[in-house]
């Protein structure tokens, strides 16, 4: 009896610690396009995945407490504080980014109509990089199959607008050399590690992150 009251007031103890742990998932700093730095608890937590396009999230002062929506206007950077000592912390920026990756007959996407959420996954001097889930549909014999697959972004310094330079689709798609060019069309030496073999489709398949630090090196600011 005296041992089965002693497990009992364990469990009673830990229970704080628990809930405090489920709570640190939500916890965020949130800093908005005018400076202001807010610190709470967003709705969504860091092991949940985003779906593009996402224009709002919504943060309370306390955990599950009334919250209020922010839009990707307001916002310009949001922190998952639980996972700043991780190797990535998990970030999320509000961008203006292409919502279709560049093709031969369209070299240059147009932007979603307002900032999307992205999740931050390389800052450098010259180029962040970002990516986020998409949704992606395969048309087949049996119907159609709705996939959700990493879309890659880039930014370069001064530019306005993210760009897409890789879609992660899984299977046998066919990307030829002409388009991986395309993709890399800004970074003349990048294109040339293509045309070199040194950058090949299964490179990019493998880690689609690989070239962000390639592209911070051979950035070349416009004239």
């Amino acid at each position: 009896m005296k041992k089965l009251i002693f497990i009992l007031s364990l469990l009673l103890m830990a229970l704080p610690t628990i809930a405090g742990n489920k709570s640190d998932k939500y916890k965020v700093t949130c800093t908005l396009t005018d400076g202001t730095v807010i610190e709470g608890y967003c709705s969504i937590a860091s092991t949940a995945r985003l779906i593009s396009p996402v224009y709002d999230l919504k943060i309370s002062n306390t955990y599950k407490g009334k919250a209020r929506k922010y839009t990707s206007e307001e916002v310009k950077r949001i922190v998952y504080t639980s996972t700043l000592n991780d190797s990535l912390p998990l970030i999320y920026e509000s961008v203006k980014a292409q919502r279709n990756m560049p093709n031969q007959l369209n070299k240059d996407p147009k932007p979603y109509k307002k900032p999307v959420f992205l999740q931050l996954i390389y800052e450098g001097k010259n180029i962040k990089g970002y990516k986020t889930l998409t949704t992606d549909y395969t048309v087949n014999m049996s119907g159609t199959n709705v996939n959700y697959i990493f879309q890659y972004y880039y930014l370069k310094k001064g530019d306005e607008i993210a760009k897409s330079y890789w879609l992660g689709r899984k299977g046998l798609v066919l990307i030829m050399k002409k388009d991986i060019k395309l993709y890399f069309r800004e970074f003349p030496k990048l294109v040339e590690m293509v045309d070199k073999k040194e950058i090949k489709t299964k490179h990019l398949r493998k880690n689609p992150e690989m070239v962000l630090p390639l592209m911070d090196k051979f950035y070349v600011p416009e004239k």
